[in-house]
């Protein structure tokens, strides 16, 4: 029964097979699917489908598509992830010298002959393996309990013939070790035990570390429920998951445990951190338990169910997976398209030295270093240490502070708050700045800048932003596009849109989502100045397409209750659900409105153009307002 209910509340993953028409399911059948759980509207073109093929392809949901016996059997090994494997215990790399050792596996015959990570096979069985490849791994494997003779050269030169027994180990999709006071929890995919692991994991080796990294670099998803359960160990008991049907209807997943550790968790993540690991990462963030390290994720934010033989009788080892949900993570924000925006941005190489120089403890000799107040805990940099063994990390992490974060300069036994702007003198590197060099003539500079700190907005792609400047229509998709992440290549949605125009994907992008539409007659006007109204009209979309609290929020303010307010006289008719949403919502119930105008409502003049600064101010406190952007 668990298993049943497993695959009906929410299978969250990025795989991608193969359609393959032949099947026992008609294209009838998968039709009267569809229309009872698929989460968008479904294309009419779609009721003339005469294959699968056909019918998928008009569906045009990467998410939503028939597998056969063999291909389902594929994905869900994929989901889980654990396997069993029978050689030697170590993760090789292939170089031109030989087998690389990159990894000991605990209870394989490498560990017990003690080989170490760097160790290099040169020769197998006697025959040298330079050129290394699959022929030469394929001879590390074997029947449990047979011997394979290799020549290791070590670190310092040496070499030496080892006879290692073969051993048939389990190999988990997440592991969990400890090492300096620090937990490591390395997670591939989101299976049916993955949150036992964590939890299990954390258990053993919590009184043993300070706080915990985990790293979902790669990781594409899985199951909802193991997400949760995962995040449950950090964050504690709650809802921690809202999943919103085609109706309208929204469900929650709930974590009904106690939390294994009240120690801050550091996430890293990718562009490949997708779904199911988005729902841990942003969790993490938005339950205040650790930061998040590294590059936005991929931005996943629908769920699927599958219909197979346990569900259905149309099946018979085939499936079919259709996305039936929108998701929120647990702050009620989607990470559909925007993805997690991480705390401290660095590339996926960078992240774990990042990671690794927030893992330092206040030196106790007095040397310097820095306190980092993030997401509400405390981290530490030990500089001479940082600058000793990771000053290009060190580079990267100053780099992706805000203006405005929390930092303090200890030396000496002392310490004091210091700016941003001074850390580099202070720690005696060399910073890429991320900001723009004409922002500080402006009155919402620090906005700016930490939108350009996180790589929201690009400027004019010379170095400056052109605070006074207005913008056209076309730039404000533009700039939209850049802060969501995405472009689209759909075609045709308005007659002045040229295609191949440097606005065009942006432009048919948002016009997709739905945040933005025409001016009527086919035309969007790509070219003319935005007034402040069209541009609340937007952020006020973008916020009702972001947050579930916005939707609700929107429900309960009807039109007629806000026309006759004084604060929206001089407002067209179109305009004021977006520009009320923006001046008086506070998500999550937190209390007073976020402000997320740049003025109060009565100082704005609809009918003016929006200026770049006061476009990137109102943005700015859109994503701190609905904590998508914090740190």
């Amino acid at each position: 029964m668990k298993a049943l209910l497993r695959r009906l509340c929410a299978l969250l993953c990025i795989c991608a097979l193969l359609i393959t028409p032949a099947s026992a399911l008609s294209v009838e059948n998968a039709l009267d699917l569809l229309e009872q759980t698929y989460v968008n509207d479904i294309p009419a073109r779609a009721y003339d489908a005469e294959t699968l093929e056909e019918l998928f392809a008009v569906i045009g949901d990467p998410y939503t598509y028939y597998m056969t016996e063999q291909e389902y059997q594929t994905f869900l090994s994929s989901v889980e992830g654990d396997t069993t494997v029978t050689g030697i215990g170590a993760a090789i790399l292939y170089t031109e010298d030989g087998i690389l050792l990159d990894s000991i596996l605990p209870g394989g015959g490498a560990e017990a002959a003690g080989l170490v990570a760097g160790d290099l096979i040169i020769a197998i069985e006697g025959v040298s393996c330079a050129n290394a490849d699959a022929s030469h791994r394929a001879q590390l494997l074997g029947e449990d309990g047979t011997v394979v003779r290799l020549s290791v050269r070590h670190a310092d030169g040496s070499v030496r013939d080892y006879a290692l027994t073969r051993r048939t180990l389990e190999l988990h999709n997440t592991t969990v070790t400890a090492k300096d006071g620090v937990g490591f929890i390395d997670c591939d995919t989101f299976g049916s035990q993955t949150g036992a692991y964590f939890s299990d994991g954390i258990i053993k080796y919590d009184r043993q570390v300070r706080l915990w990294v985990a790293d979902l670099r790669g990781n594409t998803g899985g199951f909802s429920e193991s997400a949760v359960d995962a995040l449950g160990a950090f964050a504690g008991s709650g809802n921690l998951l809202y999943l919103k049907n085609r109706g309208g209807s929204v469900l929650h997943s709930a974590y009904r445990g106690a939390d294994r550790t009240d120690k801050p968790v550091i996430v890293l993540t990718d562009g490949h951190t997708a779904s199911a690991s988005e729902i841990f990462a942003g969790g993490i963030k938005g339950c205040k338990a650790g930061i998040v390290v590294g590059s936005r994720t991929y931005g996943k934010g629908v769920a699927q169910i599958v219909y197979d033989a346990d569900t259905s009788p149309l099946f018979d080892g085939d499936a079919l997976k259709v996305t039936a949900y929108r998701f929120y993570l647990a702050d009620g924000n989607t990470s559909d398209r925007i993805g997690v925006i991480p705390t401290l941005f660095a590339d996926s190489f960078t992240a774990p030295e990042v990671a690794a120089l927030l893992c330092a403890q206040k030196p106790a000799d007095g040397s310097a270093y820095l306190r980092l107040v993030l997401n509400g805990f405390d981290f530490y940099v030990n500089l001479p240490q940082a600058r000793a063994e990771h000053a290009d990390a060190l580079s990267t992490l100053l780099a992706a502070l805000a203006p405005d974060a929390a930092v303090f300069y200890g030396n000496d036994g002392s310490e004091r708050a210091a700016a941003v702007g001074e850390l580099p003198a202070l720690c005696g590197c060399t910073v890429v700045e991320r900001g723009f060099a004409d922002a500080a003539q402006s009155v919402y500079a620090d906005a700016i800048n930490t939108l350009g700190v996180y790589r929201l907005v690009f400027g004019d792609g010379s170095g400056m932003f052109r605070p006074g400047d207005t913008m056209t229509r076309a730039e404000v998709c533009c700039l939209l596009a850049q802060a969501l992440g995405i472009a689209s290549g759909a075609d045709g949605c308005f007659a002045d849109v040229p295609s191949g125009s440097w606005y065009a994907g942006s432009v048919n992008a948002m016009a997709t989502l739905g945040l933005v539409s025409g001016v009527g007659n086919d035309r969007f006007a790509p070219l003319d100045t935005m007034t402040q109204e069209e541009f609340f009209t937007v952020m006020g979309r973008l916020a009702e397409f972001l947050n579930l609290d916005a939707c609700i929020y929107l429900d309960e303010r009807p039109l007629g209750t806000l026309e006759p307010l004084a604060c929206y006289q001089g407002f067209s008719s179109w305009a004021i659900r977006g520009t009320d949403l923006l001046a008086n919502f506070s998500p999550r119930e937190t209390g007073s409105g976020t402000g997320m105008l740049f003025a109060a409502p009565e100082e704005l003049q609809p009918k003016e153009p929006i200026l770049r600064e006061q476009a990137a101010d109102t943005m700015y406190k859109l994503l701190t307002g609905l904590g998508i952007l914090s740190y």
